[in-house]
C-alpha cells in the first residue's frame, strides 16, 4: 500500500466514524528544511496521529496547535511558512536546522469533506490520476491526467487568495523485471521509502502472494521483452532488470532500451555484462544504447545477500534522485 493510499484511508475512516481530522501538508520547502514538499501529517479528534511534516519542536507545537482546532469550532484553511533558524523576519518554527517550509493547515469534517475523501481513496486504490485542491473555501478533488511537467504539489497565489494542489499520480516509480528474492528484497526496500513498485515475472507463484501485498501490481508476462511496453509514464519511471538467468536480461533488455526510462539498472557480474552487451550488439542494439544501462547497478558496498543488494539499489537511486533535484 503505498504511503498516500495509507494516510488517506486512515482519514475516510475516522471521518466515517464522525470525527474531525486535522491535515498538515508540506506544500514547499528549501534546501535543509526537515518538512519536505509531499510531506503529509493528520491527527484525530481521538488523539491519533499518522504521518510527519519534519517532527522535533516543530511537529509538537503543531500537534498542540492542532488539537486546539480540532476543539474549536470552524476553521479556515491557511498556509504557515515556518522558518528553521534562531533569529530573522518570518514565523520560526523553533528548529535552528537552516530553511523553511510551507505548510497547509486545513480540517477536514464528516459532513463536509467525506465524499471527497472517499473518491481520493478510490482514484488512490484504482491507480487513476487525479488533482487534490485545497483553498480557504474548503477541498475538492478531480480526476485528471497528471501533469508531469509540473512538481506534484504546487501553490498557486495572487494578491487576494491561494490554492493548493497535488497530484495524486506518485512521481516515486519503480519496475523490477524479475521477481525472486532479490526483487522481493528491493521492493520492502522501495515500498518503505514511499515508491510504487511494479513487478513483471514469466513465473507463476514465485512470491507471487507477498509480492502483491507489496507492490503496486505484480504481472505474470509470457516473455520479457513484453514488460517494458507495459510500464506507464516511462519518462518518471525507475527501471531495474533482476532475472534468474543471462537470455532473460537480454530479452529484458530488448522491451526496454528503446523506451524512455528515467533509469535503466542491471543486476549482475562483469563477466556477464560483458556477455550481455555482445549479445544486444549482435541484435542490432547500438553502443549509445548500451550506455543508457547502469551495471552492475547499485552502489559499490559489500552487498552480497538480498537485502543488502536492496540497500546498495535502493541507496543508488536516492542519489541520483538527489543530484538530480
Amino acid at each position: 500500500m503505498s504511503a498516500a493510499l495509507e494516510f488517506w484511508r486512515t482519514v475516510e475512516r475516522h471521518l466515517g466514524a464522525g470525527e474531525k481530522v486535522f491535515l498538515a501538508l508540506v506544500a514547499e520547502n528549501t534546501r535543509h528544511s526537515p518538512g519536505t514538499a509531499g510531506a503529509r501529517l493528520l491527527l484525530t479528534e481521538g488523539g491519533e496521529r499518522h504521518g510527519t511534516v519534519g517532527g522535533g519542536v516543530m511537529e509538537l507545537k503543531l500537534l498542540g496547535r492542532a488539537a486546539g482546532i480540532l476543539r474549536g469550532g470552524d476553521f479556515v484553511p491557511e498556509i504557515r511558512t515556518l522558518h528553521h533558524r534562531r533569529e530573522g523576519e518570518g514565523e520560526r518554527s523553533g528548529m535552528i536546522c537552516a530553511g523553511s517550509q510551507t505548510n497547509l493547515e486545513a480540517v477536514c469534517r464528516p459532513d463536509a469533506d467525506l465524499d471527497t475523501v472517499r473518491r481520493i481513496v478510490g482514484l488512490l486504490e484504482d491507480g487513476h490520476p487525479g488533482t487534490i485542491s485545497i483553498d480557504p473555501s474548503g477541498m475538492t478533488v478531480e480526476e485528471r491526467t497528471a501533469d508531469l511537467s509540473l512538481p506534484q504539489v504546487t501553490i498557486e497565489r495572487d494578491e487576494r487568495s491561494w490554492r493548493y494542489r497535488e497530484e495524486l499520480l506518485n512521481r516515486k516509480r519503480l519496475a523490477i523485471l524479475g521477481g525472486g528474492h532479490c526483487a522481493l528484497a528491493l521492493t520492502r526496500a522501495m515500498c518503505r521509502l514511499g515508491y510504487d513498485v511494479f513487478v513483471f515475472e514469466t513465473r507463476e507463484n514465485v512470491f507471487e502472494d507477498e509480492l502483491s501485498r507489496l507492490a503496486r501490481s505484480v504481472e505474470i508476462v509470457e516473455d520479457f521483452a513484453l514488460a517494458g511496453a507495459m510500464i506507464d509514464y516511462p519518462e518518471i519511471t525507475w527501471v531495474v532488470v533482476m532475472t534468474t538467468d543471462f537470455p532473460s536480461d537480454v530479452r529484458a533488455l530488448t522491451g526496454a532500451l528503446d523506451r524512455p526510462f528515467r533509469f535503466l539498472g542491471l543486476m549482475g557480474a562483469a563477466a556477464k555484462l560483458e556477455e550481455i552487451k555482445e549479445r544486444l550488439a549482435e541484435l542490432g542494439f547500438t553502443p549509445e544504447q548500451h550506455e543508457r544501462i547502469t551495471a552492475p547497478v547499485g552502489l559499490p558496498i559489500p552487498s552480497h545477500t538480498p537485502e543488502e543488494i536492496a540497500v546498495s539499489v535502493a541507496a543508488q537511486i536516492l542519489q541520483l534522485r538527489g543530484e538530480e533535484s
